[in-house]
């Protein structure tokens, strides 16, 4: 009887000033079976103690990578974590945020069962307060949605790697990488599971709602654009899409 290898999936986790939270998100990826995982968190010039707990963590765990360097914001610590990533299979992860039990397993083989899906996305449950079991505490706040949340994706690292992160910006580089993905015919299956978890709380880098807005703006006419010069004229039709301008959806990604 053949004994089939696990799916090996390497994680992108960008940090910055987060030590509070960022054993729970680590550990939540560090706790799954099943998987055989390259976890490379590039920090983004933290000056607390992000970085000390950072190595504490990957002197204990060997599929930990620690990367420090320059200040890069968010879209170029991604590209960074792009140049160091092993395998084929990618997911990323905030560093307050928790990956659903299971979820890379799940995903991972619903993407080897549909070879031509360049990724799939689930969905996020926000929340405000964890329980001892690493879930929301019951009558707490929470919300399910269908959003543009890339730790709730697997993605396939060479689809992810021939756009890459557009450092223009500085809040919605993630929806800008969805639209391109889906502009150059790659297919992005959608599972109603849920697939991370997002906490909400004051640092959250939404939590700007204007700015974010007004990059959300930039990001659909960047496409518009670009769809129009390659002779494209109707809209792109998917969930995912149609999630970025259902009211309220976009401020909850962060």
């Amino acid at each position: 009887m053949t004994v089939q290898a696990p799916p090996q999936i390497s994680v992108i986790m960008t940090t910055y000033n987060g030590p509070e939270f960022i054993e729970q998100s680590i550990g939540s990826l560090t706790a799954e079976a099943g998987v055989e995982l390259d976890i490379v968190v590039i920090d983004d010039a933290s000056t607390d103690g992000t970085l000390a707990r950072l190595h504490d963590l990957a002197a204990h765990d060997p599929r930990i990578r620690v990367f420090a360097g320059e200040k890069r914001g968010i879209a170029g610590s991604r590209n960074a974590g792009l140049a160091e990533v092993r395998h084929e299979l990618l997911t990323f992860l905030d560093q307050d945020d928790l990956c659903m039990p299971g979820r890379l397993a799940r995903q991972a083989a619903l993407m080897q069962r549909t070879p031509g899906v360049s990724a799939v996305m689930g969905e996020t449950l926000m929340f405000q307060t964890l329980g001892p079991d690493r879930m929301p505490l019951p009558g707490t706040n929470t919300a399910r949605i269908l959003g543009i949340q890339l730790s709730a994706g697997l993605f396939r690292t060479s689809a992810v790697r021939s756009l890459g992160f557009d450092t223009k910006f500085t809040m919605a580089d993630d929806f800008d990488l969805i639209l391109r993905l889906l502009e150059t015919d790659h297919e992005i299956a959608v599972e109603r599971e849920i697939a991370t978890l997002h906490r909400r709380h004051g640092g959250n880098t939404s939590g700007n709602v204007a700015a974010l807005r007004l990059e959300l703006v930039k990001v659909f006419q960047a496409s518009l654009k670009r769809r129009r010069a390659a002779g494209r004229v109707g809209p792109i039709t998917h969930p995912l899409v149609a999630s970025m301008s259902v009211a309220g959806n976009q401020l909850h990604v962060g």
